[in-house]
């Protein structure tokens, strides 16, 4: 429901243009801008069983959806949006960023990168779609998941 509603309200918001200098810690613009961003699930672009379950792979799936449909929708509104979606992401509070599997005493990984991402891995390729780097990037998912797409794993 969240990337729905961003996408009813907030390109609204994002029109509204404050000429330079108009008044302290506001963003100068002189045009409509904006990026809404959503985060989503690597389940959104997979089908079957992903360990996850059908609700959550569902909701994954309507998330990439908005974001795609979004793409017309915004159209000439200076607006773009995309999706982040991440897999095999470590908890904040862990300090385990192994994901290998012990088999035959050989350490095994389901990733390209041979770990758990980082929350603040994610947190940067939100960074990079939020600025101006992006400004051609729009109705993207960009897949932070350290390759394990790539492989089959996800």
């Amino acid at each position: 429901m969240a990337p729905f509603l961003a996408l009813k309200y907030a390109p609204a918001a994002m029109r509204k243009m404050s000429p330079r200098g108009s008044y302290a810690n506001a963003a100068p613009k002189d045009r409509a801008y904006g990026s809404i961003i959503v985060v989503s699930s690597v389940a959104n672009s997979s089908a079957g069983d992903n360990g996850v379950g059908p609700g959550f792979t569902i909701a994954a799936h309507a998330a990439l959806g908005v974001v795609r449909a979004g793409v017309p929708a915004l159209k000439g509104t200076g607006v773009r949006i995309n999706c982040v979606s991440a897999g095999g992401i470590a908890d904040p509070g862990s300090q385990v960023v192994d994901i290998g599997e012990r088999r035959n005493g050989k350490q095994e990984h389901n990733s390209g990168v041979e770990r758990l991402g980082l929350p603040m891995e994610v947190a940067r390729v939100v960074g990079f779609l939020s600025s101006g780097f992006s400004s051609y990037v729009t109705g993207a998912n960009l897949v932070v998941d350290g390759g394990a797409s790539v492989l089959g794993a996800a």
